[in-house]
């Protein structure tokens, strides 16, 4: 009400309130505000009216300036207009009035039903209570939405570092298409992902390694704890014969020169042993150390081995052994040959030892690949068992503890053998046969040299 005075005291003001020219305009003004209103001039005649039938408005417009009704109830009143509520006879409706005065002293009545004005306020804050409700529903999925935009690049960075945790390095942060500050985070802990990753391997290689030498120490200590118990069981024996036997000939015990010599010859022979056994020791140990100086050249292998087959001749005899060389010619080969005797020898000795059955001891030579040749001794032994001919190459292991102790071995030989071939980069090996066992090695053989095949 307040708002449609002052449009019509400006257009008043304007003179653009009366005359049939703004009529439509005024009627459109009323309508708008959904109000009754007329003005009056000086003399009482309507000069505008939003009813055709302007009797009811005037009326009620000289009820409401002349009446003493105690029921008005004043909202707001200045020096232009007031606004009360009232109840005009004969109507069931309350009704909101303005009454005042427009700038050229006109009276302007302007009424609205209060029913009608609280059906519109219901409707308008029904409205707006939707409007609010939609207002909320929206705000709730379009934050929900923006914060679950927002949001998600930390619960990945979140879900990231609990792979981390699980020490999962694969979990890496994808940036976002507009890089922010939550992309730097995720770049940062990208680079803490790959930076402890690093730390870890390096950890656990730095754990391994220590593990392994703490294994190796251990085998050192097994090893060296087993070799000197070895050691002190190789020489117990023969020690305690040349002990025994020298203190029998100190007391004079064998009165003729041929038991006399006996004792002589149990003695020396049992120094002997210990000689081979501290000789062979020794090469192996330094073998084993890498301090073993290797000279390479070219030698003629055959006089090697007819060399050490003449040194046991008299074993051969002793035995009954029939010796025989295979393909016997000449073989030169590029070796250490120091090395490749001590093999030789090995093999021939074991042989010597182990012969059984037929007594026959053959070498042989065969072409096995380019530049290679294979050097075989076979004996007419037993056949070695299944879970011994993995450990003959361990030092002091002795397959058959008797046979060996009889004819004085030492467990030694055929670890010179594996640690020489080992440190030639040669191959070795040894094969039961159904009529005996083969020992055998190769050596890298001079352009010149061809060795016929055996058939």
């Amino acid at each position: 009400m307040v708002e449609l005075y002052d449009i019509m005291s400006n257009k008043c003001n304007e003179g653009v309130l009366y005359g049939q020219d703004y009529e439509a305009e005024i009627a459109a003004l009323f309508d708008r505000f959904s109000v009754n209103c007329v003005v009056t001039g000086a003399s009482g005649e309507p000069l505008i009216s939003s009813n055709t039938n302007s009797e009811i408005l005037l009326n009620q417009l000289n009820y409401s300036m002349f009446s003493n009704d105690e029921s008005v109830d004043v909202i707001n009143k200045n020096d232009n207009y007031e606004i009360f509520k009232q109840a005009f006879p004969g109507s069931e409706d309350d009704y909101l009035v303005l009454l005042g005065l427009l700038p050229d002293g006109s009276i302007v009545f302007i009424r609205a039903t209060l029913s009608a004005m609280e059906h519109t306020s219901s409707i308008t804050n029904k409205f707006f209570l939707y409007m609010v409700l939609v207002a909320i529903l929206m705000t709730t999925v379009f934050s929900h939405f923006a914060i679950a935009k927002f949001t998600q690049p930390l619960f990945n960075i979140i879900d990231i570092t609990k792979r981390i945790s699980n020490f999962d390095f694969e979990a890496k942060y994808t940036p976002q298409v507009i890089y922010n500050e939550m992309d730097d985070l995720g770049e940062h802990v990208n680079e803490m992902s790959t930076t402890l990753k690093r730390a870890i391997s390096q950890l656990r290689t730095a754990n391994e390694s220590l593990k392994h030498d703490l294994e190796v120490r251990e085998e050192n200590e097994n090893m060296r704890k087993e070799f000197v118990s070895n050691v002190s069981h190789e020489l117990k024996t023969p020690i305690a014969l040349i002990q025994g036997y020298a203190e029998g000939l100190q007391e004079g015990i064998m009165e003729d020169e041929n038991s006399r010599q006996i004792y002589l010859d149990i003695i020396i022979d049992e120094a002997n042993k210990m000689n081979r056994l501290v000789r062979e020791m020794l090469i192996l140990n330094q073998l084993e150390a890498g301090q073993m100086n290797m000279d390479m050249v070219d030698f003629d292998v055959t006089e090697m081995i007819d060399s050490v087959v003449d040194s046991n001749k008299i074993n051969f005899e002793a035995q009954n052994i029939t010796y025989s060389f295979i393909n016997k010619e000449p073989c030169v080969v590029h070796a250490d040959e120091f090395l490749v005797e001590q093999v030789i020898t090995n093999f021939i000795s074991n042989a010597i030892h182990y012969v059984l059955n037929e007594n026959i001891i053959n070498v042989r030579y065969d072409f096995v690949k380019k530049g290679k040749v294979r050097i075989s001794v076979f004996n007419s032994g037993n056949n070695i068992a299944k879970k011994d001919i993995k450990h003959i190459w361990e030092k002091f292991y002795k397959a058959d503890k008797a046979r060996s102790r009889e004819y004085g071995g030492s467990g030694i030989g055929l670890s010179v053998v594996k640690a020489t071939m080992d440190l030639m980069h040669e191959k070795f090996g040894v094969e039961n046969l159904p009529n005996g066992v083969e020992f055998w090695f190769e050596l890298t053989l001079t352009k010149d040299t061809k060795i016929k095949q055996n058939s």
